[in-house]
């Protein structure tokens, strides 16, 4: 004849109180990998627990403990057990979010560069077999953004626009997420960006390699992490060449008259023999104002570019024609991509991991 304890009926019918125990973890391991609680939540309590699955709650205890061991949740004074970042599986159906802004208002130049580097996260992700969510976000739309995660079981989140509020929230949240393409000293998240100063340095090397005494700056100088980066390489290869950008060569493009501020540049008496044009808008429209002006590029005067290595040969080129495709600093998206995805899986693995910046090499390419 069975005899059932009362200590079996508290363990929802099972004598062997262990096999509980490893049963109902299987059980929120399971939910968890599969999005059923997301990354930065609250499981619900032990008390909850064990009244939904007819268990003890020293059962529940010890289950939820052998999680916590696990890494895959954390216990919380008087809050609870929470869901840490690592826990949702995008080998198991929880996709990794592309976050961006809206570029529906912007030129086409801008939506043409946003479309293409989310190609790149998306075959990136892909190659590792994950799913790749892409969502649009506008101003102070932090809290409608991560509930869209969440509601989407989001395990990880690549974002491609500075918005504080956003970021700050991200943060709280403990979900892994990475910033790509934006930089500020003052948040600490880990960045994945081109190399601007590596790439400046390139650009400068370049023109004063080429005897230019004259070189100029046009673009921003410290609007942005990408400016400040490479304004400060570009000064600090003039400056190893023994050159210096005169004052009255340093040209802060302003929005919106970037034609104008070119054709000013161009058409001065002292017009400057080098140009420094590391923005691909600002590159093209030098371009259109020499055409305008009737100087020949490559003749009249040199510049060097920046464009991303992907689209130089598609977008980029096809644009000086018929005339010379300037020097240009490129970079390559499908390695920010990897990189970017690449810090995501170590931080869902160790979330205390000190925040880096991470650079993508920049190399200068010379049509012949």
């Amino acid at each position: 004849m069975q005899h059932t304890t009362a200590n079996s009926r508290r363990t929802g019918g099972k004598a062997n109180g262990g096999r509980s125990v490893a049963e109902f973890g299987a059980r929120i391991r399971e939910a968890i990998s599969q999005g059923d609680y997301g990354p930065g939540e609250y499981l619900p309590t032990v008390r909850e627990l064990s009244r939904r699955h007819r268990l003890a709650c020293s059962t529940v205890h010890r289950a939820l403990q052998t999680l916590v061991d696990e890494g895959l949740v954390a216990a919380e004074n008087r809050q609870g057990y929470r869901v840490l970042p690592g826990a949702g599986d995008p080998l198991r159906g929880c996709p990794v979010a592309y976050v961006f802004s809206s570029t529906e208002e912007q030129e086409p130049l801008a939506s043409s560069y946003q479309r293409s580097l989310l190609a790149a996260f998306q075959n990136a992700a892909a190659a590792r077999g994950w799913t790749l969510l892409s969502t649009v976000a506008g101003p102070d739309e932090a809290g409608t953004v991560l509930e869209k995660l969440r509601a989407a079981r989001t395990s990880g989140l690549v974002l491609d626009m500075h918005d504080l509020g956003l970021i700050d929230a991200l943060l709280a949240s403990g979900l892994p997420a990475v910033l790509v393409n934006s930089w500020r000293e003052d948040v600490a998240m880990d960045t994945v960006m081109q190399d601007g100063q590596q790439g400046g340095l390139q650009a400068a090397a370049y023109l004063a390699s080429r005897g230019h005494r004259r070189v100029a700056w046009f673009g921003p100088m410290a609007q942005t992490g990408h400016s400040l980066d490479r304004f400060g390489g570009a000064l600090s290869g003039l400056r190893r060449a023994g050159l210096a950008a005169p004052e009255e060569h340093i040209t802060t493009d302003d929005e919106g008259v970037i034609a104008e501020q070119a054709r000013r540049l161009l058409s001065g008496r002292d017009r400057p023999s080098g140009i420094l044009a590391l923005w691909q808008a600002n590159a093209l429209a030098l371009a259109r104002a020499a055409a305008e002006l009737g100087l020949v590029l490559g003749k009249d005067f040199e510049m060097v570019g920046w464009c991303r290595e992907e689209e130089y040969a598609e977008s980029y080129a096809p644009r000086f024609r018929p005339g010379e495709v300037p020097p240009t600093v490129v970079w390559s998206a499908a390695a920010m991509a990897a990189a970017a995805l690449d810090r995501i899986s170590l931080r869902r693995s160790d979330p205390a991991r000190a925040a880096l910046r991470i650079k993508i090499p920049t190399r200068l390419r010379v049509r012949p």
